[in-house]
């Protein structure tokens, strides 16, 4: 992570902030049939009952680790990933964010892009179709370090198989824990240039998370990364971490290096006993919501407690806890969750139409 200098914020960004913000809101409902599939709740619903606490709570860590001393560079390497700031953007459009005072919300939306300024080396919101949270430095020390544990996917298809269901098995557990909001967990960054090939990578964060959700709490591993190397490939990431490949991956990928919480997984023996104990949580994990999926006050909870984990780094960092702040969002979710008007599908709006709409109720200013 490379800091350009002493970096400071405008108004212009802020405005940068909240278009791209409201761009992939609107892209993203007409992914899941224009808001209608989303499950288990539409996220304007969760997304109100935890705005205004993610919000005021973000800004509390960060201000009380400034006072400790801490840099904004330190703060970044906390939260590490990018993607997972650009999610917690989703929260702008929320009413309920209304409680926060004008100073509380340019605070927060200055610290948001001077962290996504730092976090992907100078381009905040994907300006360039990437996602660059490597330097240059940190990419070669990455590429070095690997070199000698590179899977050649031709030589040993087997294991470009197994990549490919593990990656599927992730996805899977990754919504289980994380519902629609999948990227705070998953970072997918890149592409970088390495000679004539395209390195891309792709992170899963917070994995083995049984404190926020018992059922996992064997998970085999915390922290996955898969650095593939591909050649006539074109790949596309977007501000939330969405990402485009043309072709798909599995079939452009050439070499690849895997580690799971720095243990490098480089023979076929080692990936397959990690893809069936991957497999087994997966499935219980699964089960438990199919057991659950008429609960509401489970599921709505378990949406709650997933916007916090995340945090927990920084909770840790200023000896606290992640858990204590959710009895109180708990409180206000009952409280308000039956006046939560869900919008519509956006019908024959255009997209120019509804980012103005989601421009309007986010500007504070």
């Amino acid at each position: 992570m490379a800091q350009k200098g002493k970096y400071i914020c405008c108004d212009d960004l802020i405005t940068q902030l909240f278009k791209a913000t409201a761009e992939v809101i609107y892209d993203t409902d007409m992914q899941h049939g224009d808001g209608r599939d989303y499950w288990p709740f539409h996220p304007v619903f969760l997304d109100s009952l935890v705005a205004p606490y993610v919000f005021k709570e973000i800004l509390r860590l960060i201000q009380t680790l400034e006072e400790r001393d801490y840099t904004l560079t330190d703060i970044a390497r906390l939260f590490h990933s990018p993607t997972k700031i650009s999610n917690y953007q989703y929260l702008w459009p929320m009413k309920t964010l209304n409680s926060l005072s004008y100073d509380e919300k340019y605070s927060l939306a200055k610290y948001f892009v001077e962290l996504l300024v730092l976090l992907r080396n100078g381009e905040p919101f994907c300006e360039r179709r990437r996602n660059l949270v490597w330097s240059r430095e940190e990419l070669h020390q990455n590429l070095e370090r690997l070199e000698n544990h590179l899977i050649d996917v031709k030589k040993n298809p087997k294991m470009g198989e197994l990549l490919a269901k593990l990656e599927g098995l992730l996805v899977s557990y990754a919504e289980s824990i994380y519902f629609y909001m999948i990227d705070l967990s998953r970072m997918m960054h890149g592409p970088y240039k390495a000679g004539k090939s395209k390195i891309f990578a792709k992170e899963y964060l917070h994995l083995r998370a049984g404190d926020l959700w018992d059922v996992v709490s064997d998970f085999p591993f915390d922290h996955y990364l898969e650095v593939g190397y591909y050649n006539n490939i074109d790949i596309q990431v977007f501000f939330m971490g969405h990402t485009h490949s043309n072709p798909p991956f599995p079939k452009a990928i050439n070499k690849f290096a895997l580690t799971v919480d720095g243990k490098v997984i480089d023979t076929e023996e080692e990936l397959e006993a990690l893809y069936g104990k991957t497999k087994d949580v997966v499935e219980k994990s699964a089960q438990v919501l199919i057991d659950h999926s008429e609960d509401t006050e489970f599921l709505m909870k378990k949406g709650i407690d997933m916007f916090f984990y995340p945090l927990k780094p920084l909770y840790e960092e200023v000896d606290e806890t992640w858990k204590s702040i959710l009895p109180d969002v708990y409180d206000f979710a009952y409280e308000i969750k039956d006046k939560i008007k869900i919008p519509g599908p956006w019908g024959d709006w255009s997209k120019e139409k509804a980012v103005k709409h989601l421009l309007k109720q986010m500007e504070f200013r």
